[in-house]
């Protein structure tokens, strides 16, 4: 403390003892004993008890703490309190005037009763796994806020549990977000949400993986609902729909073809507006729209995530059900309460399921399937991790502002996934609210550091093999073909026959007629090969798609259309300086970018999923809690 604070504290007329607070209120043994060294005249000390928490910032949103009064703030401290404090003892006798115990002086006495020690099911090793991911993302990206639950499917056991920020228990006084993400706050989950759209879908009969729909957008009644990629992906399968997250393929699902009061019966059995009943305090049931009245294009939203509230237990919880063949089972994070004079349990946890099956055995494995290829195929790929199937739903969700609408620029980006697919140990979910990254879709790649380094850690801890799958090399032969002569023929019935054969057309020139074609007739050529077809003079050239062209097609090319190619980098093509469609003179110039295939593919999975998997267009204000 500043000298003059203790001057001041230490020349108050009409005091003869003055605590010296709070500079030397609640001090550890060693500091005690480095002033106890200085001899200071009139200084003594009174030992108390103090909580220490000799993990620091271990689970601290979980276990709470208690202040240097002794009074429980937050957490298992608070709501636990009744059972870890205890009772005082007490002697009561009698002593004569000198202090000294009168014989038969003893008058009462009354035995101090220990608190119960509690044993959490969090289980040490992977809430470590979790803190140690969190602290570096924190590091490195800075977020708003994150969140991560680690769950057993199969029993409601939590294994992890954190939050960022966080703090130290030891230092609370530095506390910045007193609030447990986990459990009390409240957000629109976004795509996460659709595999209970999925899942009701399968079960009640009206999902059809190859059957087609028209992707892109769609109108419903008060609106318009679009996919998060414009223009969509053109008619595709619903199972692609999946992969690639289409607002379209749930809106068709969850509101076209699905009953009201039948959509919101899963909302419900899910868990979904109401208390998982997880034993920590002050959880939020979240907000979910009642089905009476509600907008058409409310109730569109929600089958994709939009226009609801959720907690990220609550997701844990229903996921779960998907892990673990359909059950709802209540989460439990205290595994027993014991009385340490007995050693018998007070309260001993067992799993308690809310609802037998939430949906069948066969619905949740085939949405189990379909959740693997999201990893494997779709938004999801960047979670992939060698050995081990991984199951899970991508989720960037908009931030509600306070005033309607939403916070333009600032996404919760979210991933949750159980892993083994075919009998998961673990459920994961991992949230990152508006994290530092060049652009907002990289945000998913966040997450995906996250999730990753937590599942994949402790997956191995819980002694899960990877699969290593026996690779057996085949020999393919591919035979090339002769290439026919299209000379003379029309434009248009050379190109249709080119690609009838599987070839991928280039036409050069203003003729109607093809008068020079590269490679030349009988060439042998093999199926996909690109080919150029030339039909008169050409004065300027219509600038194709390059992506994914080699050097050598790109300065075949450039000789034909007798354009300047710059070339920069190695590999594929990347980008060009003329969009595909414009047209470039004889004589003209065009600049492209090369970069091997692995980084191209990179960069459009990170693109694909890290695309805004909500539809900003979609609705005007939602009404949920932030």
């Amino acid at each position: 403390m500043p000298v003059e604070d203790l001057h001041k504290l230490m020349t108050q007329e009409g005091r003869y003892q003055v605590e010296l607070r709070p500079g030397g209120w609640k001090l550890d043994r060693e500091t005690m004993q480095e002033i106890v060294k200085l001899e200071l005249p009139g200084i003594m000390f009174i030992e108390e008890p103090k909580r220490y928490y000799p993990n620091n910032d271990f689970a601290s949103h979980v276990i709470g703490f208690l202040n240097h009064d002794g009074k429980p703030v937050m957490g298992l401290e608070a709501s636990l309190n009744s059972h870890l404090y205890g009772e005082d003892g007490y002697i009561e006798y009698s002593k004569d005037n000198k202090g000294n115990v009168l014989p038969e002086g003893m008058k009462d006495k009354q035995n101090p009763v220990h608190g119960k020690n509690i044993y959490l099911t969090i289980d040490e090793r992977i809430q470590l796994y979790i803190e140690n991911a969190l602290t570096e993302a924190n590091e490195q990206y800075a977020p708003e806020s994150m969140t991560v639950i680690a769950a057993n499917p199969h029993t409601g056991e939590i294994l992890g549990m954190s939050s960022r920020p966080s703090f130290d228990p030891n230092h609370y006084q530095s506390i910045e977000n007193y609030v447990n993400h986990a459990v009390s706050s409240t957000f629109e989950p976004g795509s996460t949400f659709k595999i209970i759209t999925l899942a009701a879908a399968i079960e009640e009969g009206i999902y059809n993986g190859n059957e087609k729909y028209m992707s892109g957008s769609k109108k419903v009644r008060g609106g318009l609902v679009r996919d998060h990629r414009r223009g969509g992906w053109g008619q595709i399968t619903f199972l692609e729909g999946v992969q690639k997250s289409s607002n379209v393929a749930f809106t068709i699902l969850g509101y076209d073809r699905m009953p009201k009061d039948v959509f919101y019966h899963y909302i419900s059995r899910f868990g979904f507006g109401e208390l998982t009943g997880i034993d920590l305090p002050h959880e939020s049931k979240g907000r979910v729209k009642s089905s009476h009245n509600i907008p058409e294009l409310d109730l569109a939203n929600m089958t994709f995530g939009q226009g609801l509230a959720v907690t990220a237990i609550q997701q844990v919880a229903a996921v779960n059900a998907i892990a673990n063949g359909g059950k709802l089972l209540k989460p439990y994070i205290i595994d027993r309460i014991e009385d340490p004079s007995t050693g018998e349990a007070v309260v001993n946890n067992k799993p308690e399921v809310i609802y037998d099956q939430v949906v069948s055995q066969k619905t949740s494995k085939d949405v189990a399937d379909i959740l693997e290829t999201v990893v494997t195929s779709g938004t999801g790929q960047n979670f992939y991790i060698e050995g081990y199937q991984v199951a899970g739903k991508t989720g960037t969700a908009q931030k509600p502002a306070k005033n309607g609408g939403y916070v333009q620029g600032k996404y919760i980006h979210s991933f949750i996934g159980f892993a083994p697919k075919d009998n998961p140990q673990i459920v994961l979910y991992v949230a990152v609210d508006s994290p530092k990254v060049p652009d907002y879709r990289l945000g998913g790649s966040v997450v995906a550091e996250i999730f990753k380094s937590v599942m994949q850690n402790s997956l191995q801890y819980l002694s899960v093999q990877p699969k290593v799958e026996e690779v057996q090399i085949q020999e393919i032969k591919v035979e090339a073909s002769s290439l026919p002569d299209y000379r003379q023929m029309s434009v248009m019935a050379a190109r249709q026959a080119a690609e009838m054969k599987g070839f991928e057309v280039v036409v050069l020139g203003d003729g109607a007629t093809v008068t020079t074609q590269y490679p030349e007739a009988d060439a042998k050529v093999y199926k996909n090969e690109r080919i150029f077809l030339i039909a008169g003079h050409i004065s300027e050239s219509i600038v194709p798609d390059m992506t994914g062209w080699t050097l050598r097609e790109l300065m075949d090319w450039a000789n034909m259309a007798n354009v300047q190619l710059e070339a920069v980098g190695r590999g594929y093509t990347h980008s060009q300086s003329i969009e595909a469609g414009e047209k470039v003179k004889a004589g003209g110039r065009i600049r492209v970018e090369l970069k091997p295939k692995f980084e191209k593919v990179t960069e459009d999975l990170i693109k694909e999923e890290g695309e805004s998997e909500t539809s900003e267009e979609v609705s005007s204000s939602p009404d949920s809690e932030e």
